[in-house]
């Protein structure tokens, strides 16, 4: 559930108009009783770039999207192949199985001041206990949003409301007897001047049509 972004949104109009908004690249692992992937998420604007590398650094996958045009692109790097991945129109809305619950308990994570967010289903034996920091990270909301209507890896997350400028540094996933399933952690934060050519599709890719 946690493990694509893992790591990580309905935003209002003109957020990414905002210079305050976060420009820069976001490290973070995921970590589950299987394996360790690891992800970067680059973001300028409305577009946001997340890698998958395998434990062994080597970069297995890319997805390229802009938050704008709701577009996703997939890049298998081996295969020098993409696609368009089509966001799902009919997600069902079943907000009546969570309960979300905005404590006050505060932790330092990585050496930001954290406070705990809870969800819970009790239909699914899980709740997510989420470390969130709130700066500028205007862009998370609408794309856990838009990533929600393509898989279930950000549905916890997304029924939380007002999350604006906040992004989870530490997500734990556990059964409610407390048997942790999955943990997504931030490692390092680095806000940079990004190149646009990093959203851009390399020229020898062809691409895969459905």
């Amino acid at each position: 559930m946690l493990s694509f972004l893992l790591s990580f949104v309905i935003l209002i109009s003109g957020t990414f108009n905002n210079d305050d908004s976060f420009e820069g690249s976001i490290e973070i692992v995921h970590s589950s009783f299987y394996d360790i992937s690891y992800f970067t998420y680059i973001i300028k604007d409305s577009n946001v770039r997340i890698d998958k590398f395998d434990n062994n650094n080597d970069l297995i996958q890319s997805m390229l999207i802009d938050l704008d045009k709701d577009q996703i692109f997939v890049l298998s790097h081996e295969k020098k192949l993409y696609t368009l991945l089509e966001p799902n129109t009919e997600v069902s809305d079943q907000e009546g199985n969570f309960f979300i619950l905005k404590t006050e308990n505060s932790r330092e994570v990585n050496g930001y001041e954290c406070y705990q967010w809870r969800v819970k289903n009790i239909d699914r034996n899980t709740e997510v206990a989420y470390w969130v920091w709130q700066n500028n990270f205007y862009f998370f909301e609408e794309l856990v949003h838009l990533l929600h209507r393509t898989d279930k890896t950000y549905e916890f997350f997304e029924k939380i409301p007002e999350t604006q400028g906040f992004f989870p540094m530490l997500a734990v996933e556990r059964t409610l007897l407390r048997k942790e399933k999955s943990r997504v952690c931030v490692l390092n934060i680095n806000k940079k001047s990004v190149n646009e050519s990093v959203f851009k599709i390399p020229s020898d890719f062809d691409i895969v049509k459905h």
